[in-house]
């Protein structure tokens, strides 16, 4: 766990963040070229959070603040229905809205279901190609531009404290060389 806050076990299969701004991460292992999945629910119309993919080893300098190096070195597949953009104080941006990776790919459409129902994430990372679907609709592409990693950890945000988003049923599954090759053109 990086940063503030915690994540809650509820029930056999599911986690909940709480608290402040942090992030929940694997540290046993990096991933390159990978299909994610993830289910996930929010409760209130005001919660945020994300999942992280491809962000250096955390927790080395400041426990506290190390969850800025995914947010400025990795990419957060978004989950804020109400697209909120904290620079300019308003709501419906899609580079800030629920399958945007975060700041970087817009979301196409917003695909989420009624508050309380379980949403699916299926992430894609194959080489510079970033592919993120929302129940089942494309939702955002990135081709990498900015020379960001194309390996690194996964993880779930928490975001201020009140916001919790539930998540569950995760699923990672690494994708070959030659699957890769084939999947990147």
């Amino acid at each position: 766990m990086a940063g503030s806050g915690r994540f809650n076990v509820i029930g056999d299969d599911t986690i909940e963040s709480e608290g402040g701004i942090g992030l929940l991460w694997y540290t046993k292992d990096e991933f390159a070229d990978f299909t994610l999945s993830v289910q996930w629910r929010s409760i209130n119309v005001f919660d945020n959070s994300g999942v992280f993919i491809r962000f250096p080893v955390l927790g080395n300098t400041n426990p506290a603040e190390d969850w800025k190096l995914a947010v400025d070195q990795g990419y957060e597949i978004q989950i804020d229905d109400r697209g909120y953009d904290a620079n300019t104080n308003t709501t419906g941006s899609p580079l800030h809205m629920t399958g945007a990776i975060y700041q970087l790919a817009a979301a196409s459409k917003l695909t989420s279901k009624p508050l309380g129902q379980w949403n699916t994430f299926e992430i894609e990372a194959i080489g510079p190609n970033i592919k993120v679907k929302l129940n089942g609709e494309p939702v955002s592409h990135l081709t990498n531009p900015q020379g960001r990693p194309l390996k690194g950890h996964i993880g779930l945000q928490n975001h201020h404290p009140g916001s919790r988003v539930q998540f569950r049923n995760l699923f990672v599954k690494k994708v070959g060389a030659a699957v890769a090759a084939g999947r990147a053109r």
